[in-house]
Parts: C-alpha cells; sequence; structure tokens
C-alpha cells in the first residue's frame, strides 16, 4: 500500500514484512550515518566507516549544495525494535550541458542495503523513488558513477567517460635549483576567488561535449568546509596557483586525504596567456610537498609515492608531462546514464544537433530519417536542415521500414558521443544501418566526442 506520489516528501509505501519505504526527515540523520558507515566497508570485522558516516552528517545538514536532509529514499523496518533502517540512497542535483544547452540531472548517491535485507529488491523500490522525485524537478537525465554494472538493472547505460588518470612518480620530479623560489605556489581559495574560479574552471567547456554546470554556491560550500574546524572527513579542496608576484594564474580540486599511495587531482586549469610547460615543474613540486603535508585514512595507507591526474582521457597537462614524466596511463572508466523519454531529451537538444547538421556532409538536408530502438523508436523530419519534427514510432508488423536500428540503452552511447556508429557496429550486431543516406545522417547527428566530468 503507497500513500501520495513517490516523489512527495510524505510518500509512504509498505512493503510487506514490516519493510516502510518513505523520503527521510532531519531526524534520519545518525541512523543513516550508522548504515553507511557500516555497509561501506571491506571487511565485515572493521570498524564502522567514519568518513562515510561523516559524509552523510553533511549531506543532511542544510548546506549541502546538491541535496537537504529530505532526499535520502529509506527503507525501515517496523517489525524490529527501534525500527532500524535497512537500505537507503540519495538524490543529487546538478546542471549539464549538451553542447550548451543545459539540462537537469539527477545523480543517485551512496546506495545501501544493509546485508541481511540483500536480494530482495530493495534498491529497485528505492530507485523507483529518486527517478520519481527527478523526472517530478524536470531533469532529462539521471547518471551516476557506481559499481561494475550493477546499475544497468535500472535502466542505466555507460555512456560518459569518468576520470582515467596519468600517474607522475615522485622520483621523475626534478629538483629545484638551489637557491631559485618558485616562479609558481598554492595558496588555499577563499571566497574572493569564486568569480575566477568560475572563469578558469569554464576554460574547459568547449572541448567538452557534456558540461557540468558548477554553481557560485558549489564553489563557496567548497571553501567554506575545508575552513570549518567542526565538519569532519572533508574529501576534497581547492587550490590557486599562483605566481611569484601573488597573482592568480591557476587553480586545482585536490584530495584533502590520502586513501593510499597517491595524492589525486580531480581538475586543474590555468589562466589563458599562461604556458603550460613553464607552470608544470613547479607545479608538481607544489604538489609533491602538499601530498607530504595530509594525511593519510589509516596507519596501513604506505608512503606517498605518485601524483595521479584523475582529468579524463584527455588534458593538456597530458602532452606537456608526456611519457617521461606520466608513464603511467589508466583508461576511463564510465558515468551510467538513463534518459527516461529519449524522444524529449532529443528535442531539448536540437539546436545543437540543427548546429551539427550544418557543418556536415548532411547541410540544409530535406527528408525523413526513423530509427528503430526494439522497443519503440524515433521518426525524424527536417526541412533544409532544420528538424521540424520528432516522434514516435514503431516497427509495423509485416516490412521494417526504419532506416537504422540500435537497441535503446545502446543508442544512449551513440547519443553522448561515447562511441562511434561504426564502433556501436562492430560491438553489437543489432545496430544496423540500412542505407547510406541514414549513415550520413546519423554521423552528423551523432559523432563521437570527447567529454569530461568530474565524478
Amino acid at each position: 500500500m503507497s500513500t501520495y506520489t513517490a516523489a512527495a516528501a510524505n510518500y509512504r509505501r509498505e512493503l510487506g514484512g514490516g519493510l516502510l519505504q518513505r523520503w527521510s526527515t532531519p531526524e534520519d540523520t545518525e541512523n543513516i550515518a550508522q548504515l553507511c558507515g557500516m555497509v561501506f566497508r571491506d571487511k565485515e570485522d572493521e570498524p564502522l566507516n567514519i568518513h562515510a558516516i561523516a559524509s552523510v552528517r553533511r549531506h543532511m545538514s542544510g548546506d549541502f549544495p546538491l541535496m537537504g536532509p529530505a532526499d535520502y529514499a529509506v527503507i525501515e523496518d517496523t517489525a524490529k525494535e527501534g525500527n532500524p533502517l535497512v537500505a537507503c540512497t540519495c538524490l543529487w542535483r546538478q546542471e549539464w550541458e549538451y553542447e550548451g544547452i543545459a539540462f537537469g540531472v539527477g545523480q543517485p548517491e551512496f546506495v545501501v542495503t544493509h546485508p541481511d535485507y540483500r536480494n530482495r529488491g530493495l534498491i529497485r523500490k528505492l530507485f523507483e523513488m529518486l527517478h520519481a522525485r527527478s523526472e517530478s524537478e524536470g531533469h532529462l537525465a539521471q547518471a551516476i558513477t557506481g559499481i561494475l554494472y550493477f546499475y544497468r538493472q535500472f535502466g542505466y547505460e555507460y555512456a560518459l567517460e569518468l576520470e582515467g588518470r596519468r600517474v607522475t612518480y615522485l622520483s621523475l620530479i626534478p629538483r629545484a635549483l638551489e637557491s631559485t623560489p618558485e616562479p609558481y605556489s598554492l595558496r588555499a581559495a577563499t571566497p574572493e576567488d569564486i568569480p575566477l574560479l568560475v572563469e578558469l574552471y569554464n576554460r574547459q567547456r568547449s572541448a567538452s561535449m557534456i558540461w557540468a554546470i558548477l554553481s557560485e554556491r558549489f564553489w563557496r560550500y567548497q571553501i567554506k568546509e575545508e575552513k570549518d574546524p567542526s565538519v569532519s572527513g572533508k574529501q576534497m579542496c581547492v587550490r590557486m596557483i599562483v605566481d611569484d608576484a601573488g597573482k592568480v594564474q591557476g587553480y586545482l580540486m585536490l584530495a584533502t586525504r590520502r586513501w593510499g599511495k597517491s595524492l589525486d587531482v580531480y581538475a586543474l586549469n590555468i589562466a589563458a596567456g599562461i604556458s603550460w610547460q613553464a607552470v608544470m615543474l613547479p607545479l608538481l613540486r607544489a604538489l609533491q610537498t602538499y601530498g607530504m603535508q595530509i594525511p593519510a585514512v589509516g596507519s596501513d595507507v604506505p608512503p606517498l609515492h605518485e601524483i595521479s591526474f584523475l582529468l579524463g582521457s584527455a588534458h593538456p597537462v597530458y602532452k606537456v608531462l608526456g611519457e617521461t614524466l606520466a608513464p603511467f596511463y589508466e583508461p576511463p572508466y564510465a558515468w551510467y546514464v538513463r534518459v527516461p523519454d529519449v524522444l524529449a531529451f532529443i528535442r531539448h537538444i536540437a539546436p545543437a544537433l540543427e548546429k551539427r547538421l550544418a557543418n556536415s556532409a548532411a547541410a540544409f538536408y530535406t527528408g525523413e530519417l526513423t530509427l528503430d530502438l526494439f522497443r519503440g523508436g524515433m521518426h525524424m523530419v527536417f526541412d533544409k536542415g532544420h528538424i521540424t519534427r520528432i516522434e514516435p514510432w514503431r516497427a509495423p508488423v509485416y516490412k521494417n521500414t526504419a532506416d537504422a536500428s540500435c537497441p535503446s540503452l545502446v543508442f544512449l552511447q551513440l547519443l553522448f558521443g561515447y562511441r562511434s556508429l561504426d564502433e556501436l557496429r562492430y560491438a553489437f550486431p543489432d545496430v544496423r544501418v540500412e542505407n547510406s543516406n541514414a549513415e550520413v545522417l546519423l554521423n552528423a547527428l551523432f559523432p563521437k566526442k570527447f567529454s569530461w566530468v568530474p565524478g
């Protein structure tokens, strides 16, 4: 039995056996934190994960920029004393761009089930709540960084690069010349840096097909959180790259502690007119000094050995480092992406698709394109390069007239530029193109393109 819609704050649904699903309240904070601290462990006999506990407290504080204290979907066991929480996940809100066209994204995070309650479909129930709330807020997509395979069960597909890294070993970093001051150094970011931070971050915008918009509130929270001594478990901080005159010439987002032998760099850019070659060696030395100063998460963590640049498969710094300074490369993992209404998404990004068409061999095309997605499909009508109609389509009982076919989830890889049409045809026999006209159109509309979206 359920009351209200799944997106509503007062939604409650009985699942049988005393299990009740609902949305969180501030009073749930410690119970959620304890559940996450217990589940996010590598071994059963390990102590509670204090970093997970601290993260939940931040999520529920009311100050966290991506969610509030009513955004955990939880399941409690009312048949047990104290009504313990046995499963939960939360919804973060992001805004991304598709070649300059903004769209809302709901991001599930902290997906947790108590070991005694697994394999009962509880996460599926919670994801129904998250999807309902996300879609009710107008989000056109959901995305998650998560464990292998699991989220495919809920309509997600790997469709965007996630991280990937180049590694510089400390032993390869040249020492500074004696008695020669470094031309660049690091300092903590301040609220006064926020306008410049936004500008520096957005310098990479044109190179990335999908772009995450980071608000002023996001940057303010990152800066405030680091300076607040009452906040424990901080994961990341912002550092400004300054020249010897004290002028800001770049920024980084860095780990605040080490989980292993590496110092992780999550974001990096420099100002216009500044040479990557001039910055790189002083920056490496500054990062080495910073990495030696931050704490490790435990006594069993090995000494600092390397600097990991988790900046995607392509970044200017990789070219400057080369294999001499960064000999190890780890290919990216991937974001899972879900698009509940593909046609609505394509209508939303139609101006970007028309722009691609205008710059291709299919410029000024007049005609149609029908794509069979097997459980439905899409019919597009063009007039002199403009998309005049995008409508649902379904294959007829006899004689399928589609110009091309692609499984609906696989199509997300094409839509988000993660794989090219040729790559998908090579990997999936059910990705087919029936005529050369459709091939030209699909390659023009959905080319393979690089995206960097921080995890």
